[in-house]
Parts: structure tokens; C-alpha cells; sequence
């Protein structure tokens, strides 16, 4: 009567497996979509980072290319205080394109969820192999 039971309870894990294993790829279909959307949202910031950027590097080199070339201009030769002025602006500018590009490259990272879903298939492929053993 005890083999009975067990044929029985290993006959329902043969039938519950297909809704199992559906359930386990929806799951994991749902944890991909969670992962693409916050990858998505560091890559909207990461734009927005490097919209800001390049808005402040064309205000300061509007402003401040006049204003500091009138005012070194009083000490050194114009063409000198140009260059000093305009390297100063492309510095800071270039510090924030470096922080967004840094932020689009972090949301596009390699997914975890497809790293998980290949080890999954991996493991069920190598209980395959162990059973037949």
C-alpha cells in the first residue's frame, strides 16, 4: 500500500510539472520586465545627466567666455585670457557628460534574470544527465 501511495505522488509530480514549469517562466519573464524597466529608468537619468551637461557648457561658454575675456583681457593679451576662459568651461562640461555617459553605461548592465534563466536551464540539464546515470 506504501508503493501505492509513493506511484501516486510520483504520478501527480509528473502532472504538476508542466503548470510548474509554467509558472516558473512567467515568473521569470515578470523579474525580466521589473529588470528592463529600472534599467531603462538609470538610462533616462543618465540622458538627463548629459542633457544638463551640454545646457551648462553652452551657458558658460556664453557668459562666461565674455564676461572672463573682458576681464583678463585687462591683464593679459585677449587671445590668452579666450584660452583660459574657454578651457576652464570645457573642464566642467566634460565633468558632467563624463557623469551621465557613466549613468547610461550602469543601466545598461548584462540582465541578472537572463543570467538566472540560463543557470536554471543549466541545472535542469544537468539533473537530466545525473538521473540517466
Amino acid at each position: 500500500m506504501s508503493e501505492d501511495n509513493s506511484r501516486r505522488g510520483f504520478f501527480r509530480l509528473l502532472a504538476d510539472l508542466p503548470r510548474e514549469l509554467s509558472d516558473l517562466v512567467r515568473a521569470e519573464i515578470r523579474l525580466l520586465q521589473t529588470e528592463l524597466a529600472s534599467k531603462l529608468r538609470a538610462a533616462g537619468v543618465g540622458l538627463g545627466l548629459v542633457t544638463l551637461g551640454v545646457t551648462l557648457i553652452s551657458a558658460f561658454l556664453l557668459m562666461l567666455v565674455v564676461a572672463g575675456i573682458l576681464a583678463l583681457s585687462l591683464i593679459m593679451p585677449a587671445w590668452a585670457a579666450a584660452l583660459s576662459v574657454g578651457g576652464g568651461a570645457l573642464l566642467v562640461g566634460l565633468i558632467f557628460v563624463a557623469a551621465g555617459v557613466g549613468s547610461i553605461k550602469k543601466g545598461f548592465t548584462p540582465f541578472e534574470s537572463v543570467d538566472q534563466i540560463a543557470a536554471d536551464l543549466k541545472n535542469i540539464g544537468k539533473r537530466g544527465d545525473d538521473e540517466r546515470a
